[in-house]
């Protein structure tokens, strides 16, 4: 009897649930996936540190680190490194770690102890490896129930970033140094991660917000504040990649996008949504990449076609006799031909036909590994 399913957990259940709703006899299901985070601040040397301390501990600890948004890896700038992890660590000794009905408790326990093992055997992973480890003390209250220390790991450089495999779910956060010339070979690989959640700014310095803003790639991104879960009617909320398939939960569209046969006017490049005095929040709309449209005749593959490249979008089509015939009546160079559909390849797909061959697609996709690419059915 399901129509459609939102989604909100972890990456490899969403692809449960994608496998599932593909294998079904019934009609298509639209799946909404909002999953997790490998969520990164850059902080270089212009920043404020009791600014970037008091953000960074609530942004990595709060919930006991147990949100999607939270911070993973705080990206400090070489020069100021060595005070601000001082500050960081000081900061650190102070929280208060214990039953969360206390008002003054706060750090609580994770959720389980299944969670409680799998972030302590990261831990213990990351000292295998020769990393430094700086756990916080458990008061021995702790000892019942499923506490975790707050703790940071020093990945070095860059090149450590490659010890993170997969989100780590939990009151652990990773703490790398960059140097100012390589400020974009930090937000690559950020980008190759692969997850596109959220991310962190720390600068007064416009030029490196914007240099920051025009690489990144994040569905939400925060420019010296704290991130968390969107605020509800200012921050609308979502990611890409491995961090879901969107739409952005929240703001001016999302009712409209859980509708079908209902139009959707085009939006501005960017809206100003509303929000806390001092603050800006902008909404801004960016191509989603590679766009295969599949569909069942010559009208609709047209259609999605033009409206996928009129979005800014490469459009890529199968070789069969329709579809060639199309893309070669519209033209153009963000057109591309393939002889079969490779998941890796495709940032979205654009489905039309019937029921057992959209069937036949969506289980090529949902068995595919990594990121869930989101599918759009009329």
């Amino acid at each position: 009897r399901l129509d459609g399913v939102a989604f909100t957990g972890s990456t490899g259940t969403a692809r449960l649930i994608a496998r599932s709703l593909a294998a079904r006899d019934a009609p298509l299901a639209a799946l909404i996936a909002e999953t997790g985070g490998q969520n990164a601040m850059i902080v270089d040397s212009s920043a404020l540190p009791e600014q970037v301390v008091a953000d960074a501990l609530s942004s990595a600890f709060d919930s006991a680190g147990q949100r999607c948004s939270a911070l993973r890896i705080l990206c400090l700038q070489d020069d100021v490194a060595p005070e601000m992890l001082s500050m960081l660590e000081g900061a650190m000794r102070e929280l208060a770690i214990g039953d969360p009905r206390h008002l003054s408790t706060d750090i609580g326990p994770v959720i389980d102890a299944e969670a409680r093992a799998g972030l302590n055997a990261h831990v213990e992973r990351m000292r295998a490896a020769g990393l430094k480890v700086v756990e916080m003390p458990l008061p021995p209250a702790c000892a019942r129930g499923t506490f975790v220390a707050p703790t940071l790991v020093d990945l070095g450089n860059i090149r450590g970033l490659a010890h993170l495999t997969r989100e780590v779910f939990g009151p652990v956060l990773h703490v790398l140094r960059w140097k100012r010339d390589e400020l974009p070979a930090l937000i690559d690989a950020i980008n190759a991660t692969g997850y596109g959640l959220t991310h962190g700014i720390h600068t007064r310095i416009d030029e490196t917000v914007a240099a920051i803003l025009a690489r990144v790639r994040a569905g939400n991104i925060y420019v010296n504040r704290n991130f968390r879960a969107g605020v509800v009617g200012v921050q609308p909320f979502g990611g890409h990649g491995l961090s879901g398939t969107g739409p952005k939960a929240g703001g001016p569209l999302y009712l409209r996008r859980l509708v079908r046969g209902m139009s959707t006017p085009a939006p501005e490049a960017a809206i100003a949504l509303p929000g806390p005095t001092g603050e800006a929040n902008t909404l801004e709309f960016h191509p989603r990449g590679v766009v295969a449209c599949i569909a069942a005749d010559e009208n609709g593959l047209f259609a999605q076609a033009k409206a996928a490249l009129a979005a800014g979008n490469t459009v890529l089509l199968l070789r069969d006799p329709l579809s060639v015939r199309v893309g070669k009546g519209i033209g153009g160079a963000r057109i591309t031909f393939v002889d079969e559909l490779d998941p890796a390849a495709i940032d979205t797909v654009l489905l039309d036909v019937d029921r057992n061959d959209a069937r036949r697609v969506r289980g090529v996709f949902a068995a595919a590994p990594g990121r869930i690419v989101p599918i759009v059915i009329p």
